[in-house]
């Protein structure tokens, strides 16, 4: 037995699906704008911490950023440009800690891992300085100043740490990625071509170094014998 289904019963039928979604896509496109707009204002909220001078808020911030890049609400490119800021930042604690939060959330999303393998190979190579007095690092930021333009904008100090004692006998640049090790020995040669000697340390297969960024690596430098660069400066 065939049914014939005529065009006034297909006219009823569309009208009546035409009743039923057009509400739910109005709801539909209701939820998603305020979810997007939650998301923005998160954002905004996140960034309006991260930035404040506070130390204690700022703190509020890494953590808010933790949570949204754990669940997937932080864009690459804001990635991307709060390592920017925390690299710059007055204080000088802010980027050690963005950098737990980076790497606590790409333990729970494989994405937020990718994307900050991405946005530091983008970037310039830091170079954090171990030095014993402000002289000695004043004689390093010297030596950056007189590289060539397009090495300068490739390389930055995002900060300097002091130190006495045992490791005064230390020149060397050490790096934390066996991939990195070819950056490691052109940053070592720009040193080189200054007056600055500097041996190039592999600590990749050590069981902490993981915990450190890609394309950054540790200058220890003692400032014996300075660069006569910097030694004409100091004379001058």
């Amino acid at each position: 037995m065939k049914f014939k289904i005529g065009a006034e019963w297909w006219d009823a039928f569309f009208k009546m699906l035409s009743i039923v979604l057009v509400p739910l896509t109005v709801a539909g496109m209701g939820w998603y704008w305020t979810r997007w707009q939650q998301n923005v204002n998160d954002l905004k909220s996140m960034i309006d911490l991260v930035t404040d001078k506070s130390p204690e808020k700022q703190k509020y911030g890494i953590a808010m950023f933790e949570y949204l890049a754990k669940n997937g609400k932080v864009p690459v490119e804001f990635l991307s440009a709060q390592i920017d800021y925390a690299t710059t930042a007055e204080n000088h604690e802010l980027l050690p800690m963005l950098e737990v939060a980076i790497q606590a959330a790409a333990k729970e999303n494989s994405d937020v891992a990718e994307a900050y393998r991405v946005a530091l190979e983008r970037r310039p190579a830091r170079v954090f300085i171990h030095v014993p007095n402000d002289d000695v690092y004043g004689c390093l930021v010297r030596l950056r100043e007189a590289f060539k333009d397009a090495d300068k904008a490739a390389v930055r100090f995002p900060a300097v740490r002091k130190y006495q004692g045992y490791a005064n006998s230390n020149q060397e640049l050490r790096f934390f990625h066996a991939e990195d090790e070819q950056r490691a020995k052109q940053i070592a040669t720009l040193f080189r071509t200054l007056g600055l000697e500097l041996s190039v340390k592999d600590i990749s297969r050590t069981s902490w170094a993981r915990t450190n960024a890609p394309n950054s690596y540790e200058l220890w430098f003692n400032g014996n014998p300075l660069p006569r660069i910097c030694q004409q400066a100091a004379s001058g």
